[in-house]
């Protein structure tokens, strides 16, 4: 079935940029600044069982990679593209080898974005580069077309989408007491 909303370029409706890249573990202290890597991504959830943390002042010192409530993150290696949007968060948080997408709120509904990579088929694996290894990147992403219909209706997906992920964890939660 073919909608009849526009296809636009994320670089179009969102800004773009990319978790710090290089050589993490000298940096990583046993508590300061949340700190998310891809393994801590999942469609749609992030994992804390690993979680990582960093100095305020590494933090600062690569600011460009902070993330703020409402971003969206997406996987560039090991499962590019299962991605998620950062909740409202309280203090600081950090990230290394994630594409950041920060949506226009007023085009692009955080949620529905998220929606649209994890479960439309060959999104990202069609914008994949790398041999030996595959990673999604950011040029890739700008380039990325997504169907954007008006904003109310992104909002009514994005609402939906969040019901069904809320009864999900519910139901994993009664999963793991039951086997408990």
């Amino acid at each position: 079935m073919k909608s009849n909303w526009p296809l636009v370029k994320l670089e179009e409706v969102a800004e773009l940029t990319v978790g710090f890249v290089g050589t993490m573990a000298k940096h990583y202290t046993q508590d300061g600044v949340t700190f998310l890597r891809s393994t801590n991504i999942e469609p749609f959830n992030i994992k804390f069982d690993d979680i990582k943390f960093i100095s305020s002042e590494f933090n600062e010192k690569i600011s460009k990679s902070q993330l703020r409530g409402g971003d969206v993150v997406i996987v560039r290696t090991g499962k590019p593209g299962a991605c998620t949007v950062i909740p409202e968060i309280e203090g600081s948080w950090n990230c290394s080898d994630l594409v950041i997408v920060r949506p226009h709120q007023e085009k692009l509904d955080p949620l529905y974005l998220v929606a649209y990579i994890n479960l439309a088929s060959g999104t990202i694996n069609n914008q994949l580069v790398g041999a030996v290894q595959q990673h999604f990147n950011v040029a890739s992403a700008k380039k990325l077309e997504i169907p954007v219909p008006p904003i109310e209706v992104q909002r009514k997906i994005s609402s939906l989408i969040g019901n069904l992920n809320d009864k999900i964890a519910i139901n994993n939660k009664i999963n793991d007491n039951l086997a408990a």
